[in-house]
């Protein structure tokens, strides 16, 4: 079975339309600060007139209150939220029943992140994997040891909720974590060439998916 695709990290109108156009199944945009952040007002303006085609979009959020999220979000397609801090399951249940959204965490790599993720159970609706660099939460294009990726892909099943892997996957690299069958595959700097989404490397990486 092909894993899901996430194309996150979209900050302009040129990046938001190559995401539309492309077969991925979830649109990121991320709301904590970051090179790639956007505004719910700039967000607004790239949707107007736009066409989801059945496509999900995830706003990325890091230790926000659930009043922020809400309000950041308000008259928003958002379809999930994405917590890609250290909030705590007190934290995530409050934003759920706050913005009625599936919630999403993101685990950092580390020696106790597998025991971080079970503290989570029955709560979020996914897992992104991820790797955190000095003070940057994500999108720094760098990988964590994937050979802990199956760890991982089993606590999400017995969890039964789906595990994307970030950090550092682009075209030239994907295979190797597909060998590992991920439920989904989170991709931000990889695809993209001076800070802009590429649709070459968009392509790429379709292409090298669509072989499994």
């Amino acid at each position: 079975m092909q894993p899901l695709l996430k194309l996150c990290g979209n900050h302009s109108a040129d990046d938001t339309v190559l995401a539309l156009m492309s077969t991925t199944d979830y649109v990121g945009f991320v709301f904590a600060e970051s090179k790639r952040q956007v505004t719910r007002e700039q967000l607004k303006m790239w949707l107007i007139n736009q066409e989801k085609k059945e496509k999900n979009f995830v706003a990325l959020f890091v230790n926000e209150t659930p009043e922020f999220i809400k309000a950041a979000i308000a008259d928003l397609p958002i379809d999930i939220i994405q917590c890609h801090g250290n909030e705590t399951v007190k934290q995530i249940a409050e934003i759920k029943k706050v913005t009625s959204l599936p919630v999403w965490k993101a685990i950092h790599h580390n020696n106790e992140a597998l025991q971080e993720m079970k503290t989570y159970q029955g709560l979020v609706d996914g897992y992104i994997v991820d790797c955190k660099v000095g003070n940057q939460w994500g999108g720094t294009g760098v990988s964590f040891d994937w050979a802990y990726i199956p760890a991982y892909l089993n606590e999400g099943r017995k969890q039964e909720v789906p595990v994307f892997i970030a950090g550092g996957i682009r075209p030239d690299n994907i295979d190797r974590v597909l060998s590992y069958q991920p439920d989904g595959i989170d991709v931000s700097s990889g695809i993209e060439e001076n800070g802009k989404k590429c649709n070459k490397l968009i392509r790429q990486l379709e292409e090298r998916m669509n072989r499994i």
